[in-house]
């Protein structure tokens, strides 16, 4: 049975007038587009999400943005009693409102139940189709990530000249120049943390800037190399912090490239590289509301890891095209590495190392000059580099060959020889 008032208020809206039709649908919908427009200006909007896309700029996506629901503001406002009528002949009784309601949010948790299980069934988006060269020469560790098998020895070939590369690890995992080499815990020494470029990928012990300058006659430290392959800033952290009272260390050195803003922003590593074959997920840090680092998330193997295909999928399209990741939190992680360094009473300095050759596709974030204000010592390879710099690359690999290794070693030993003389303390390391 339909009462008398409901039977008034269909009969008004069938025919055409807006006598009795309340005016709430137009006011809500009014005040929610208002709202919108107002999120949408991108003054506020930078508040809650950056407008630099690797896209490029969004802020003129943004204003026109507003300006279309501006408009739809603007239309509801003049058109509300037209917009009201509408309402009320389709929702007459407010029920047939509410039956809409759930049935568009049933059908869209359908959607995203029957997408997720279709990219499973399909293996999308991680279809493991080539191994990292890390792969063969590290295992789990709970804390990094990944670490390299202590005593190990193995030759890989690199480029595409397929050139044959040995390497060696010591006890702790570090890689050294020839087998069963072990570092003196008392000696004065120089740690090296960072990723691929401070490890040495694709070139040997010899040529690569670590072990250039251990191999300098007037270079006053013992040398020990903790660069790991595919490490970001927090992970060559943690290993730092790890390794640094084993021995006398005097300097930290930690080599610095633009994808390690990339790196420390994601826990699953497969978004940058979905097609590689990976140990684990990396640890990831957050910052609390007062600027406090902590660490949200440890290593999992991806054998025991559980995700949503669907999240994947966006999270490498938010990687790829989205918002540029900011350096607020790579810039707290370079700041808690300087202070680890300086409070036990070493010497920090870093290496803005930023050379991609043109085989490198996927585009680099920069914004502004590292360290971002830090007061840091840095070496920084890539001002008024010598002809050709872009060049000394790895063919096929995308890594630095020799000739850059060089060159960043001399600019290194350069710096550390400046630092140690300023502070007075170069007589009592020896000739450098």
């Amino acid at each position: 049975m339909v009462s008398r008032n409901e039977a008034d208020l269909v009969r008004t809206v069938e025919s055409g007038t807006t006598k009795n039709v309340s005016p709430r649908p137009a006011i809500f919908f009014g005040i929610l587009l208002l709202s919108l427009t107002i999120l949408a200006w991108p003054r506020i909007l930078e508040e809650f999400v950056s407008l630099d896309w690797r896209l490029g700029n969004m802020r003129p996506v943004a204003y026109g943005l507003q300006f279309v629901l501006g408009v739809l503001t603007v239309a509801t406002a003049l058109g509300r009693n037209w917009a009201n009528s509408k309402f009320h002949k389709l929702f007459p009784s407010g029920k047939r409102f509410i039956f809409a309601a759930v049935a568009f949010l049933f059908s869209l948790a359908l959607t995203v139940v029957a997408a997720e299980g279709l990219l499973r069934l399909l293996h999308i988006p991680f279809q493991a189709k080539w191994s990292l060269s890390e792969d063969a020469l590290a295992r789990f560790d709970p804390e990094l990530g990944w670490s390299y098998i202590p005593d190990r020895s193995v030759t890989q070939e690199f480029g595409d000249e397929h050139r044959p590369v040995p390497m060696y690890f010591d006890t702790l995992g570090c890689r050294v120049r020839q087998p069963g080499l072990r570092a003196d815990p008392s000696a004065p020494t120089i740690l090296f943390v960072g990723d691929s470029f401070t490890f040495g990928h694709g070139v040997t012990y010899e040529e690569s800037f670590v072990g250039r300058l251990a191999s300098r006659p007037d270079f006053p430290w013992q040398v020990v190399n903790l660069g790991v392959q595919g490490y970001g800033t927090d992970q060559a952290l943690l290993l730092l912090k790890r390794q640094f009272k084993k021995f006398n260390t005097k300097v930290v050195v930690y080599t610095f490239m633009a994808l390690h803003v990339d790196r420390n922003q994601i826990y699953d590593v497969r978004i940058i590289r979905p097609h590689a074959l990976w140990l684990s997920t990396k640890p990831l840090f957050a910052l609390k509301p007062d600027g406090t680092l902590y660490l949200a998330k440890t290593p999992v193997e991806y054998k025991d890891f559980s995700y949503s295909r669907l999240r994947a999928c966006l999270e490498i399209f938010d990687d790829r095209w989205g918002p540029k990741p900011s350096v607020r939190l790579t810039r707290t992680l370079v700041e808690e590495m300087k202070e680890y360094v300086e409070s036990n009473g070493a010497k920090f300095l870093a290496v803005d190392w930023n050379q991609w050759g043109p085989e490198k596709k996927r585009p680099l974030f920069r914004e502004g000059d590292f360290p971002w204000g830090l007061d840091v010592d840095v070496v920084r390879p890539g001002v008024d580099p010598p002809a050709g710099w872009l060049t000394w690359i790895i063919p096929g690999d995308s890594h630095p060959d020799p000739r850059a290794h060089l060159y960043v070693s001399e600019l290194v030993a350069k710096e550390l020889q400046r630092i140690m003389s300023d502070q007075g303390t170069i007589a009592s390391a020896g000739a450098f």
